[in-house]
């Protein structure tokens, strides 16, 4: 099947080194990751970096495959949710940050494209709204 892409893009009242510092410090990813627990990197983050997350009700390990200091990060998750892989893109607006989110996945099935299509708990969008709203208020502490 054909990749599907679902794409969020706003405007968060920050800098971008100061977003782009809160995306990628380990430290500060369980806080806007929905539903995460806890992070764990085994260092800085950088191109190729493993990542485990523990959910609320799994566990994940991300790769870092996408990084640009200050305006590029993304992850390809490599256990639990194969198929899914999330990018931010920052952009200077004036004194302000524009962020693009976007999650690529490419169902392994029919079914699991309905499974996702017409479950609430998987609805995408509101999963990257809830992303950039724990953004905001992590940048606000």
């Amino acid at each position: 099947m054909r990749p599907i892409t679902y794409t969020l893009t706003t405007t968060i009242p920050e800098p971008v080194e100061v977003v782009f510092q809160a995306l990628t410090d380990p430290h500060r990813m369980a806080q806007w990751l929905p539903s995460a627990r806890a992070v764990e990197a085994s260092g800085p983050i950088h191109m190729g970096t493993h990542i485990r997350v523990v959910y609320d009700t799994r566990t994940s390990e991300i790769e870092v495959v996408d990084f640009n200091p200050s305006t590029v990060f993304g992850w390809a998750e490599r256990v639990g949710r194969r198929q899914w892989k999330t990018f931010f893109r920052l952009e200077f607006a004036g004194g302000s940050t524009q962020v693009t989110v976007q999650q690529v996945w490419t169902p392994p099935s029919w079914a699991a494209w309905l499974r996702v299509k017409f479950r609430p708990h998987r609805n995408v969008p509101s999963r990257l709204d809830g992303m950039v709203q724990n953004l905001r208020t992590v940048l606000a502490k």
